[in-house]
């Protein structure tokens, strides 16, 4: 079963495949790299920081376990559980759960109380891809503002190495968010095409370099309504050198195992 550990603050983040293997090995979310109890000023309190890393994590871990129990994922990745579940309409509520759970901690993990500048490779590699480094984070904003309801926006890079910005409904995640067209299943939705389609939606590769939360249980807390400042103020907390770290390892192939 998954389960949540005791957790206490790290003084710099870890290495994004050692954060996934943690995952893996022991079932839970990551550590932070800076203290939830104190908040990550001036983006979010600490109220909003303990709701979603303790209470909403520890519900949600403890849905896929619930979910899980006595089925093929149980004491599975959440990582496995996602993209396989995801092949199963009948598991929609433990994809569900399981997708939320990643996509949080992938937010969290990439933010920082430490704030220091972009570095210029990386800022160059943004920029070619979008025109400049600004054009990315008004196209990414802009993507944000405009998702009606709950969700995510992304910043994702296919097999070729090209980045783009993306958008998820409610739990979606870029694993599962994009089905190959070649060998899409059924689209109706009867019990019969349910069953015959199970296994046969292979999703497009897209790994994740960047996320944000659009939910409202993120924003409402500190910002009512005004979530124009909420995303701005999420630029200030970015840590870039967590992104530079999944810009390099989904490069260089070392997440091949996503």
């Amino acid at each position: 079963m998954f389960r949540l550990a005791n957790r206490v603050r790290t003084a710099v983040a870890q290495p994004l495949k050692q954060r996934l293997n943690a995952i893996a090995q022991y079932h839970q979310p990551a550590i932070l790299p800076y203290s939830p109890e104190k908040g990550l000023a001036p983006f979010l309190s600490a109220q909003s920081l303990d709701f979603l890393y303790n209470m909403r994590q520890t519900q949600l871990v403890n849905n896929v376990n619930r979910l899980s129990e006595g089925t093929e994922y149980e004491a599975k990745s959440l990582l496995h559980v996602i993209t396989e579940s995801a092949l199963d309409p009948t598991q929609t509520p433990l994809t569900n759960n399981a997708s939320q759970a990643w996509n949080i901690d992938f937010f969290l993990q990439s933010l920082t109380d430490d704030v220091r500048p972009l570095r210029d490779d990386v800022r160059r590699h943004i920029a070619e891809q979008f025109g400049s480094f600004e054009r990315f984070q008004e196209t990414f904003t802009q993507c944000a503002l405009a998702l009606f309801g709950n969700g995510w926006t992304w910043l994702v890079m296919n097999d070729s190495g090209q980045l783009s910005v993306m958008n998820t409904f409610n739990a979606g995640s870029p694993f599962t968010a994009i089905p190959s067209m070649k060998n899409a299943g059924p689209k109706s939705a009867s019990y019969a095409s349910i069953h015959r389609s199970v296994g046969r939606r292979p999703f497009a590769r897209l790994t994740p370099i960047l996320g944000l939360s659009m939910w409202q249980e993120s924003f409402l807390p500190d910002y009512g309504l005004d979530r124009e400042t909420y995303v701005n103020r999420f630029w200030e907390v970015v840590n870039w050198s967590v992104v530079n770290e999944r810009l390099m390892n989904t490069r260089s192939g070392s997440q091949s195992n996503f």
